[in-house]
């Protein structure tokens, strides 16, 4: 079942101004790098979320940030060359439920893509159809982060982001609101700070409104009866294995004797 927010210190932390984020995104089936948990731990200033591996479920951290109490909530990516039925039913309902972690719901997406990404031709089909597992229109709501982890300047980024008719596409459903983030250069909180007076004025623009979790069918139960009816099949699994080994076993032993 997807994690929730580790509360060790939201004790010290419940008379600060709370921002609540959630990281969405795609990815290409060559890169194995986890672009949107590397973001996650760059705006946190501490790795919480793995990077070895693929985010499976979605969770929550949270942290004092910029004297605010800041919520970052991972999910499970898509592929873009996928459309949303190809995408497996728990991850679809692991990002529905994302909204969930960051009562009463999130300020921002903020829908991060690496600045290198080779984005396939069905890439507005992907995310118009994935995002649609919110409910509501999501993009108002929406920050592109383009993520690099090179020392090259803003304005040969920027460049390449002109040339690229779907990162153009995709900016503007999203308003046109980005922020390139260095994941590399974590020392840099100046990055955070400007991302967060970013988000502030968009959620000024939307009149102070977050995003409303009420919006999303809370789907906790159904997470938790898919793991359950897949922890059965594999004990199941195991258990066939166990009975095929011991009746191979049995019948070598009977032929050399």
């Amino acid at each position: 079942m997807a994690k929730t927010p580790d509360v060790s210190s939201f004790g010290s932390m419940d008379s600060l101004p709370e921002l609540r984020m959630v990281l969405i995104g795609g990815e290409e089936e060559s890169k194995s790098s986890n672009v949107k948990s590397s973001t996650g731990n760059f705006i946190l200033g501490q790795d919480v979320f793995d990077m070895t591996r693929r985010t499976a479920q979605s969770e929550a951290r949270q942290t004092e940030i910029l004297g605010r109490r800041v919520t970052v909530v991972d999910t499970p990516g898509w592929l873009w060359s996928h459309m949303r039925e190809d995408t497996p039913k728990l991850d679809q309902i692991e990002i529905q439920n994302s909204v969930h972690l960051c009562p009463p719901g999130p300020h921002v997406f903020l829908l991060v893509i690496h600045v290198e990404s080779n984005l396939c031709q069905h890439v507005q089909q992907s995310l118009l159809e994935h995002l649609e597992l919110f409910s509501c229109d999501v993009f108002p709501h929406t920050i592109v982060i383009f993520t690099t982890d090179t020392s090259e300047s803003d304005e040969k980024i920027e460049s390449k982001i002109q040339r690229t008719p779907a990162l153009q596409w995709i900016l503007q459903q999203c308003g046109n609101r980005k922020h390139v983030l260095n994941i590399c250069n974590r020392e840099d909180r100046d990055q955070v700070r400007l991302l967060f007076e970013k988000i502030d004025t968009m959620v000024a623009a939307n009149g102070g409104r977050h995003f409303s979790a009420s919006n999303v069918k809370d789907l906790k139960e159904e997470i938790l009866a898919i793991r359950e009816r897949a922890s059965k099949r594999a004990k199941e699994v195991v258990e066939q294995r166990k009975k095929a080994k011991a009746l191979l076993e049995g019948k070598l032993r009977i032929f050399y004797i």
